[in-house]
């Protein structure tokens, strides 16, 4: 069934995001379909970046649904349960890949910044010039935006710069956090990097992703029974050591009771449980505003939405208007909660 409510949904997804490159890039190389590998990767990526993770989207994409004169129950509670999966319902993997089709041709117009260009240009092509690579970093630090933080993000990846060039680069992407951080799990999920990106990891760890820990785990499962990144994952394990996600330790143990854990990974990872002070600090968080913190406010402020819904849904608008303002009382920018708040 299609939804004409989202034909023209406006996904707010920038000219500058690196998967419109890749998209154009899959167009390029006559790979833009669904039977490419890597174009559903990119496509499932972007439904998870540009519309999971972002509330506000999804709520008024279930807003139009409810003002339609017949929405789609299925569709509708799939936006309104922060806990659905959007990338396997057809509606919406339509819709988005048609919106990225039409971004990519209304941003084609728009040219690069001239000085992120010959920044990267000189920095990838003099990696060993001292004097080149200071000035293109210091050019890069000093434009906050999601080119230059690629660039920077991609020169850290690789050991193509000295200890002190890298750390500064290190430090310049670091500063803009969270402009780098979908191009950078975009790239790790394949895995099919031969060196490990250790100052990706590095990066996910300081600055709190959430899924940092999953991330690190996931590598050592993946290339745990290779010799050859031996030396390389126990670098990684040892960034364990700095997660302050509260469930570092149950993951580890998690993955060492795994049947599919092969046993030189199991030794790995059990030693570094018998070595580490995690166990001591797995509380630590970052206090209200930390992300795990925030995660759980915001599972549970959707359950409590999806009950204020279900009565609006019975017919019980009083009922539904009086749990939302409750809601509302202690999430104020819900987006949930001021959508349906308005058609009540």
């Amino acid at each position: 069934m299609q939804h004409t409510e989202l034909e023209d949904f406006d996904y707010s997804v920038e000219c500058e995001d690196f998967l419109l490159y890749e998209l154009g890039r899959l167009i390029e190389e006559d790979r833009a379909s669904f039977e490419d590998e890597e174009f559903g990767r990119l496509i499932e990526a972007g439904i998870h970046e540009h519309i999971e993770r972002r509330l506000d989207i999804r709520a008024e994409m279930a807003r139009r649904l409810r003002a339609s004169k017949s929405p789609s129950g299925r569709l509708l509670h799939s936006l309104e349960d922060i806990e659905a999966r959007l990338t396997e319902i057809p509606e919406i993997i339509h819709h988005y890949t048609a919106y990225l089709f039409r971004r990519l041709e209304e941003c084609a117009s728009r040219d690069p910044d001239e000085r992120v260009v010959a920044a990267a240009d000189a920095l990838f092509d003099s990696p060993e010039d001292r004097h080149t690579v200071n000035a293109a970093l210091d050019t890069l630090g000093s434009i906050p935006s999601t080119v230059s933080a690629r660039v920077l993000a991609h020169a850290i990846s690789e050991p193509m710069l000295d200890e002190e060039m890298e750390t500064k680069a290190y430090r310049y992407v670091r500063a803009m956090w969270p402009a780098p951080r979908h191009y950078i799990l975009y790239s790790l999920k394949p895995h099919s990097h031969e060196d490990i990106p250790f100052r990706w990891f590095q990066l996910l760890i300081d600055r709190d992703e959430p899924s940092a820990v999953d991330r690190i785990l996931e590598e050592v499962l993946v290339h745990g029974a290779d010799p050859n990144y031996r030396e390389d994952l126990f670098a990684l394990i040892e960034l364990l050591e700095q997660a302050r996600d509260p469930e570092t330790v149950d993951k580890v143990v998690q993955v060492i009771n795994s049947e599919e854990t092969p046993r030189s990974t199991k030794k790995m990872l059990e030693d570094f449980l018998r070595q580490s002070n995690n166990a001591d600090r797995a509380a630590i968080d970052s206090g209200q505003d930390g992300p795990w913190a925030r995660s759980s406010r915001a599972y549970a402020a959707n359950k409590k939405y999806l009950a204020a819904a279900r009565l609006l849904d019975s017919g019980k608008r009083a009922a539904a208007g009086q749990a939302l303002d409750e809601l509302l009382k202690e999430e104020p920018q819900y987006p949930f909660a001021l959508m349906l708040k308005s058609l009540v």
